[in-house]
């Protein structure tokens, strides 16, 4: 038994097979079916939507292969609804080709796939449809009506369509700002027209692709700087309180500095060695401490200055348009680390100038004569220099 077909697609290529004289009369096609195949049985199983009359008498068939998506030529395919998509399953005649099921697929059945391709993508970022129609909307004045109107003539190669539509239209990657982007391509593609069909835009393809990759280009850099920037401006804030850090710190200790030449200066006894050398050794003690402290807080500053010095290699490489914008915001930060080192350098000195200080006073409270000693024997050795000097040279 002769096995049937399942589909409309199906039944139109078995009629085309299997029918005699077939020939195409006026609307329809139609042709004689054998004497070995049971008429009234083939006539029930054709579906409604692709049979036509039939005379029994005849054994004649009249068929709409159209209604099956089979098509004697491209022309007739691109066509109506078929221009905004492609059917199921479908065959076209004259080229021999079944959509799905014939291996090689010639250029002009893949420039309608590619056609149809471009308008779904471009759907899918339109502002809104109308009738068949979809719509580009900026403002009032700049829109653009783009039609799905074109014919198997107007077909050409859309090289790269597949790369474009996965990068910028199936992407959720940054999705609405590259949906921005297409719709300001395709309105400066269209610039001074309201209404274009789609046979007009195919030719413009590889401008529209050009326009889109160069504007996104420049979004994902300004992007980039954004991000950067914000990143930078977080970590150089948390620097900078690191940085008051240092100081905080250790200011209960510097509020002390003053304290102890007061303690020095009330504290020391003529003639008491007990209190004076418990007072020099408090502050000896206290001094080196201080510099303890200091020189950990100028450890501190060493190693924010290399994270901050690390973060502007990282911004150096980005490219130029991007590294060039960033790298200002890092001098405010750069001063204020010299600035805190230098004043870390102080604050030790500063407790350098306490101990001696305070060590000068308990030994002149201990030994008054100590330092009038000491200047009349300066004075004396420094004469004394001088006079061998002026020998010396007198004698050349």
């Amino acid at each position: 038994m002769l096995q049937q077909p399942t589909s409309a697609h199906d039944w139109a290529l078995w009629l085309f097979e299997h029918l005699e004289e077939v020939e195409f009369a006026g609307a329809n096609w139609q042709g004689r079916l054998p004497s070995d195949l049971n008429f009234d049985a083939i006539v029930a199983a054709i579906p409604k939507s692709l049979l036509g009359l039939t005379d029994d008498r005849y054994r004649l068939i009249e068929f709409h292969p159209e209604m099956g998506d089979v098509y004697p030529d491209m022309a007739a395919l691109v066509a109506g609804q078929r221009q905004r998509g492609v059917p199921i399953e479908f065959s076209v005649r004259d080229i021999g080709y079944t959509h799905g099921k014939t291996d090689f697929v010639p250029e002009s059945v893949r420039y309608y796939l590619d056609t149809v391709k471009l308008w779904e993508l471009l759907k899918s970022f339109a502002d809104y449809e109308v009738n068949q129609s979809i719509v580009f909307i900026k403002s009032y004045e700049s829109k653009i009506e783009v039609r799905p109107e074109y014919g198997a003539d107007d077909l050409l190669p859309l090289n790269g369509l597949t790369e474009f539509g996965v990068t910028y239209f199936e992407s959720d990657h940054h999705r609405e700002a590259k949906r921005n982007i297409v719709r300001s391509a395709v309105l400066e593609l269209c610039k001074g027209i309201s209404v274009i069909r789609l046979a007009d835009l195919l030719p413009k393809f590889s401008d529209l692709v050009d326009r889109v990759k160069s504007s996104y280009a420049l979004y994902t850099v300004d992007f980039s700087f954004e991000k950067l920037r914000s990143e930078v401006d977080s970590k150089n804030v948390e620097d900078m309180l690191r940085l008051n850090k240092t100081l905080a710190d250790i200011q209960n200790q510097l509020l002390a500095l003053p304290a102890a030449m007061l303690i020095a200066g009330a504290g020391v006894k003529a003639d008491s060695m007990a209190a004076n050398l418990t007072i020099w050794f408090g502050v000896t003690v206290f001094s080196w401490v201080m510099q303890k402290l200091v020189a950990n807080q100028q450890n501190s500053v060493a190693v924010i200055k290399q994270e901050v010095q690390l973060r502007i290699d990282k911004v150096t490489a980005q490219p130029p348009d991007i590294s060039n914008r960033v790298l200002p915001m890092f001098s405010d930060l750069q001063n204020r680390i010299a600035l805190q080192h230098t004043t870390l350098k102080k604050v030790g000195y500063a407790v350098w100038v306490v101990w001696f200080a305070v060590s000068a006073v308990a030994i002149n409270a201990q030994w008054p004569n100590v330092f009038p000693d000491c200047s009349i024997w300066l004075v004396d050795f420094a004469k004394q220099v001088g006079a061998n000097v002026v020998q010396f040279f007198g004698k050349s």
